[in-house]
């Protein structure tokens, strides 16, 4: 079995540029488990992670396709909390998406991004929705 950490934000548009990634891959839906993954920074109204937009579009394509998944969540700050939870699930990878950027912005990733690659030593695949 492949674990795959899927860093999820509220964006509709980049959680389904992720799970199309993921499904993309060879033996998707016999083989993967999406860990579906939210850092909460501020979360007054106490939701959870499947109240999310974005994991919800996510999910509901995994539905869809036959890949299993299953939800983490943490509170603090994005990036160390992705390698912390990355190392604790022994994830294969990390799946993340950046916002859309102008051409010249696509030469450096985001903070977080760059944080996740810089930081682990895990395999991180990057995707973009589509522009």
């Amino acid at each position: 079995m492949y674990r795959i950490l899927v860093g999820l934000e509220t964006d509709e548009d980049r959680a389904l540029a992720q799970a199309s990634m993921i499904e993309s891959l060879p033996g998707a839906s016999n083989e993967i488990t999406a860990v579906l993954m939210h850092v909460f920074q501020n979360n007054p109204e106490g939701r959870s992670i499947p109240q999310l937009d974005g994991v919800r579009h996510a999910a509901a394509a995994f539905d869809e396709s036959g890949i299993d998944y299953e939800y983490y969540e943490a509170s603090g700050e994005p990036a160390p909390e992705l390698i912390a939870a990355a190392d604790e699930l022994d994830a294969d990878m990390l799946c993340l998406s950046g916002r859309k950027r102008s051409p010249t912005g696509k030469v450096v990733f985001g903070s977080v991004t760059q944080s996740v690659i810089l930081g682990t030593d895990r395999p991180v695949v990057t995707v973009s929705p589509d522009e």
